[in-house]
């Protein structure tokens, strides 16, 4: 959130995603009129997003325009971004390989 808002957008938290029966994404970020939706997730070792998330991100790229992405932090490495197409395609799941092949760092996925 902070490296966005210094980067010049304007972010949210929405605190507890997932668990109030809507679409809600971990961080909203706009800026110039572009809205972007995260779906955030740390952890040490490769994973799975669920189609339950996916599809909330997705209603949010549908029906608000929004620019959905999957961020992972991976210990000691960082923030890398994923386009919700590309983790779609791999059917959510996410790993070392996958982020290296599609990954993108937080300037280029926020240009």
């Amino acid at each position: 959130m902070h490296t966005l808002a210094k980067m010049g957008f304007m972010v949210i938290r929405s605190p507890r995603s997932g668990r109030i029966g809507l679409a809600s994404p971990d961080i909203i970020a706009a800026k110039n009129g572009r809205l972007f939706v995260i779906e955030c997730k740390s952890r040490a070792e490769a994973f799975t997003i669920s189609k339950d998330q996916l599809q909330q991100l997705k209603e949010w790229q549908v029906k608000a325009g929004a620019i959905p992405y999957i961020g992972w932090k991976i210990a000691r490495k960082g923030w890398s971004f994923l386009k919700l197409e590309d983790v779609i395609a791999n059917n959510g799941n996410i790993g070392k390989r996958f982020i290296e092949e599609k990954g993108m760092t937080i300037e280029k996925a926020f240009e």
